[in-house]
């Protein structure tokens, strides 16, 4: 959970902030493409695709064994490794017809949420755990090393909701926001898993820190992302997502019934005898709607959207 705080901080302080939000209803020109004055819907589609991964313990310690009945004497080390897995996922965006702001001046103003988003999707995570074990004869010597490896494969669906505050880059010498901004998000996903597949352990000493986590996960998620505008009403935002905290429960062996442990607060899941933190890397797409000409209406329609404009 450190790194996520440590992106937080870095990514804030790398960010030259100017105080507006996402606006689909900007007329300016974008990349010396024409300006275009249809006007868009507050809302509209946004779809994202990616690949999911785990972060797992950058240090492994090594376990003593021994054992009088079959007199197994020596040490293993568990070494936890990540493969390349994918996600996919559907729903929409909504902009705030007025943004909630907090003043801290009287010329000067955070906007607090740019837009929130919501969607439904599938994961499909891929893990691996390596043991290396190294017997000993009874004068304390090295007898024999043997490699062990396991593998798993998880596949879940989850629904998830995120809350957005978009920093926008300011040019220093022209003094105007650029179109590229930062996004940060938080919010919460519920997942259940639908596939699954798993090696099972065959070496004795190794069954006792059997853990696997249960189909039924609750997280909470931090998101970064460096977005951009191609033309109005279309956003870009390439980024990574991650939990930072979350509530799940496991189960001593992964066929068994027997009750487990539940934790709240740990993002990570468990299986076999390591623990693996989910990180997705992602590129998402947002597609505002566009409104229904009525008549010779451009760009602002009504005194409400006027001052909503001028709030952005």
């Amino acid at each position: 959970m450190k790194w996520s705080f440590f992106l937080v901080l870095l990514s804030s302080g790398l960010t030259v902030h100017a105080q507006k939000s996402l606006n689909p209803r900007n007329i300016k020109k974008m990349f010396g493409g024409p300006q275009s004055f249809q006007d868009y819907n507050l809302f509209g589609l946004q779809f994202q695709l990616g690949g999911a991964t785990f972060l797992n313990r950058t240090e492994n310690p090594t376990m003593d064994i021994y054992s009088n009945t079959d007199a197994l004497n020596g040490n293993y080390t568990i070494d936890p490794k990540n493969r390349l897995g994918f996600y996919g996922e559907v729903g929409m965006f909504h902009f705030p017809k007025k943004f909630p702001k907090l003043k801290i001046s009287q010329k000067k103003s955070i906007v607090l949420l740019s837009y929130v988003d919501w969607g439904v999707g599938f994961k499909y995570f891929s893990g691996n755990e390596q043991i290396e074990v190294n017997y000993m004869n009874p004068p304390g010597g090295a007898a024999a090393t043997e490699s062990r490896s396991y593998s798993f494969t998880n596949g879940n669906v989850y629904g998830r909701f995120s809350m957005h505050k978009n920093n926008y880059f300011q040019s220093k010498k022209r003094k105007e926001k650029l179109n590229f901004f930062l996004d940060h998000s938080i919010g919460f996903n519920f997942e259940y898993r639908l596939v699954q597949t798993s090696s099972n352990y065959d070496w004795p000493p190794m069954t006792t820190n059997e853990q696997y986590s249960k189909p039924f996960q609750f997280q909470m998620h931090y998101g970064l992302g460096f977005g951009f505008s191609p033309k109005r009403g279309t956003f870009i935002v390439p980024g990574i997502r991650l939990p930072i905290l979350g509530y799940q429960s496991t189960q001593p062996t992964i066929n068994g019934n027997e009750d487990g442990i539940s934790s709240f607060g740990k993002p990570s899941m468990h299986w076999f005898s390591s623990r693996h933190w989910p990180l997705l890397v992602n590129v998402k797409f947002m597609f505002a709607f566009p409104k229904k000409a009525s008549g010779c209406a451009t760009g602002i329609t009504n005194e409400q959207d006027k001052k909503t404009e001028q709030g952005r």
